[in-house]
């Protein structure tokens, strides 16, 4: 009867250590050194955007909802005064993707409504993941501001959720000026 019982408990420990870290990796996110994992989002004027077209570029992808949009205006704004000094050779190289966490909302049209007067607003397109795909696959947090960086070669650089600590502001132009002073990279896969 011993020999039984641990039979079962081994059979449901493998499972369940098993279960855990996969957990406790997705608690961990998205990780740097990994390749980007595919993704599309649609802008309110339904422009499609996906990684196939991120290609070739450094893509800095903030992943938020409505309500954590300005938890890193400072290193949103910092960000955009670096990419405004930039010439247009390297303009071209650094994608900046604002996506909203737009899973589930009602009232869909007036939410494309509000990211098209949004990104009028701060010049830019700003994305929706309607479908909640990239939330899953980029295993970002929900409800918290989230910063990705992916490398011309497609690979993740830089993966934080929270406010990202203004020390860490000079490190992060410093990746996106070392990836866009990389040779050319061929944007066929």
């Amino acid at each position: 009867m011993n020999i039984g019982r641990k039979n079962i408990f081994s059979r449901l420990l493998i499972p369940a250590v098993v279960l855990f870290s996969a957990i406790f990796a997705y608690a961990q996110g998205l990780k740097s050194g990994i390749p980007a994992p595919a993704f599309k989002v649609i802008s309110g004027n339904n422009e499609e955007l996906a990684l196939d077209d991120i290609r070739g570029k450094a893509a800095v992808i903030f992943y938020e909802t409505k309500d954590t949009t300005e938890k890193n205006r400072r290193l949103k704004d910092e960000l955009n005064r670096f990419y405004d000094m930039q010439p247009d050779s390297v303009k071209k190289l650094i994608l900046r993707i604002p996506v909203i966490n737009c899973k589930g909302v009602f009232f869909t049209e007036a939410w494309k409504n509000n990211l098209k007067e949004k990104s009028k607003k701060e010049g830019i397109t700003i994305y929706g993941d309607w479908d909640g795909k990239m939330l899953s696959s980029y295993a970002v947090e929900d409800k918290e501001s989230n910063l990705i960086i992916i490398g011309r070669d497609g690979i993740v650089k830089y993966s934080f959720s929270g406010m990202v600590d203004e020390k860490d502001f000079g490190r992060i132009k410093d990746l996106l000026t070392a990836e866009a002073s990389l040779p050319e990279i061929s944007s066929s896969p």
